[in-house]
């Protein structure tokens, strides 16, 4: 049993080591621009999912607000009497 786990570790380690030879020589080798892209990106993603968190932030706030003064956000609505002839 020992000898089978010993022999399929040793084929694993040659399938990976294969593996990651093929796997460099397909990478180009100046990929500074993509880099710089993809670099270029994420900052854009990290910026949108900031202002994104400051939006849900303010509405979550609000929402506290508006449960905890619930006569202060209704609207004063006039009362029947005011529309009434005198």
């Amino acid at each position: 049993m020992a000898l089978l786990l010993g022999g399929v570790l040793a084929l694993s380690l040659v399938f990976n080591v294969l593996l990651l030879k093929t796997h460099d020589d397909s990478l180009p080798e100046d990929d500074s621009q993509e880099l710089t892209a993809a670099t270029a990106e994420l900052h854009h993603t990290q910026r949108l999912l900031t202002q994104c968190q400051g939006q849900r932030q303010r509405q979550d706030s609000l929402l506290v607000m508006l449960r905890a003064y619930p006569t202060a956000a209704a609207s004063p609505t006039p009362s029947p009497a005011f529309y009434s002839p005198k």
